[in-house]
């Protein structure tokens, strides 16, 4: 029985332990050495069993702590599943409330064109009420010397015009100019009139002007006011996104903060953008290598995610697309000629407080003040194009944010006509290289 007992303690035991006791197997002791070895052999019985038992309690706490380890992996990955699942939430809740802005944009947008166009007629008014007065006043300075002889010849014709006996030829010449002057007074007299009755009309015109600029902007900051309620509701959404969100969030700005250029800004976010792709393919082989294969699609997954950006790229805009990303003229275009060189972007020169619209749907990778480009944001629009929008006055986005073409991203800063004009510089740019932005705004 005894002989039995070794046999399985053997088999169960750790190999480490079972090693050592190979040469002690045990064997019937002769009946001559029973009492000798009878105390000797029950204190190594004992010894034997408390090393099996120890080892036992080994093999079990490894058990337990390898249990807990995966249980604690478990966590960790059911976390970073679940912090990114509230990130995409947060981004698609982002997304929804910038895509329930554009039409509400559009018409702001429209408005403020309009307040601009009326604002340049308004100024056209004035200007042509300017030069009739200035002309009119003209006009009467040439005629008053001329009104007494006028008065005059009303009164006495007959004593005005032969006053002096003259020749007969002499006296036709003078009845000849005397005729030509009262025809150039009476074309004097009619233009007068006329100016008189336009500055009368342009009264009339500018009253009524006046009257439609005031609807106008009491329709513009009521839709302002709606259109930046929304924009606020969008950004507080960004703000609420996961901590896991924001740390790769901080990493691309950061990166783009230590830039000396846009176009070191591009190539810095996009080495943060390769870096973040390379581990996630290492992460991806690792869970392959530890049979993780749901974990490991997921990873690959969110890798062709990155690659591919977070838009769809960039498209000729369409008649009845966002247009153009403020109202306003276009003071430089794509290529012409600036001091520093060809124009490498488009630059706009928008109304007071003008709405920013976003050129295209995508990613805010940066927003906010940049070197000597005052507000400047990234818009990451995917397929290795971003938008570069500077000159903005009132930013309304966060960087992370998902948002989409039409929606508003800031305001341009306000401007009374007595300062210089605050411009807009929109740049498109394909990974290190731009892009004429113009067919697609």
């Amino acid at each position: 029985m005894g002989v039995m007992w070794f046999a399985i303690a053997q088999a169960t035991m750790p190999a480490s332990i079972a090693a050592p006791l190979a040469s002690h197997t045990p064997h019937t002791p002769s009946r001559s050495h029973a009492g000798a070895s009878a105390a000797p052999q029950g204190h190594e019985t004992q010894t034997i069993r408390r090393q099996i038992e120890n080892a036992r309690a080994e093999r079990a706490a490894l058990l337990a702590r390898e249990k807990q380890q995966g249980a604690e992996m478990q966590a960790r990955v059911k976390a970073q599943h679940d912090a990114e699942a509230q990130a995409q939430r947060d981004a698609a809740r982002a997304t929804e409330l910038s895509a329930a802005t554009v039409d509400a944009t559009a018409r702001l947008q429209r408005t403020e064109q309009d307040t601009a166009d009326l604002d340049s007629r308004i100024a056209a008014l004035h200007t042509e009420q300017d030069t009739l007065r200035h002309a009119l006043a003209q006009e009467v300075a040439a005629m008053t010397p001329l009104l007494p002889v006028v008065e005059r010849l009303s009164l006495y014709p007959a004593d005005t015009l032969l006053a002096v006996p003259l020749p007969a030829d002499r006296a036709v010449t003078g009845l000849l100019v005397m005729r030509g002057l009262m025809t150039r007074i009476a074309q004097q007299a009619q233009q007068i009139h006329d100016r008189r009755t336009r500055l009368t009309q342009l009264d009339t015109e500018l009253a009524q002007q006046k009257g439609r600029m005031a609807q106008l902007l009491a329709q513009q900051e009521s839709q302002r006011d709606s259109v930046n309620r929304s924009a606020h509701a969008a950004l507080e959404a960004q703000k609420q996104s996961n901590a896991a969100v924001r740390s790769a969030t901080q990493q691309v700005e950061d990166a783009a903060r230590r830039a000396s250029s846009v176009q070191d800004a591009i190539s810095r976010i996009e080495e943060v953008e390769r870096t973040a792709q390379a581990n996630l393919e290492r992460a991806a082989q690792e869970a392959e290598r530890a049979h993780r294969t749901q974990e490991a699609e997921a990873t690959r997954a969110r890798a062709r995610a990155l690659a591919a950006g977070p838009g769809p790229g960039v498209n000729t805009t369409r008649p009845g697309g966002a247009g153009a990303p403020v109202p306003g003229n276009i003071v430089t275009g794509w290529g012409q000629s600036t001091e520093s060189g060809p124009a490498s972007g488009v630059t706009y020169a928008p109304p007071s407080r003008a709405t920013v619209r976003a050129p295209c749907s995508g990613r805010v990778d940066f927003a906010g003040p940049f070197r000597s480009y005052g507000q400047m944001m990234i818009l990451n629009c995917g397929q290795h194009y971003r938008f570069v929008l500077a000159g903005i006055g009132d930013m309304a986005v966060a960087p992370g944010q998902q948002i989409v073409k039409g929606a508003p991203v800031g305001q341009m800063p306000a401007w009374s006509g007595t300062q210089a004009r605050p411009t807009l510089f929109v740049q498109l740019r394909r990974g290190g290289s731009t892009v004429n932005p113009a067919p697609y705004l």
